[in-house]
């Protein structure tokens, strides 16, 4: 099944979103909770990434889910 969950401050997240234009895509939406959540769960891994290792699994995880919605749709 998944690894734990990791769960997201509902704050943490509002100030995010907060900070993006008024009129965004889905797609943006998206991307901005899976950077938060890939962020968070970075900060609990004892061991350093470099940022473009970070910006890759972020790039697969949003194709991933991009995918999946357009599966769905």
């Amino acid at each position: 099944m998944f690894a734990e969950e990791i769960l997201l401050d509902r704050n943490q997240v509002l100030a995010s979103l907060s900070e993006l234009p008024d009129k965004v895509s889905s797609k943006e939406l998206i991307e901005r909770i899976l950077f938060i959540k890939l962020i968070e769960s970075r900060l609990r891994e004892p061991t350093e990434i470099s940022h473009d290792q970070v910006m890759q699994e972020l790039k697969d995880i949003k194709q991933k889910k991009l995918a999946s919605l357009t599966k769905k749709a």
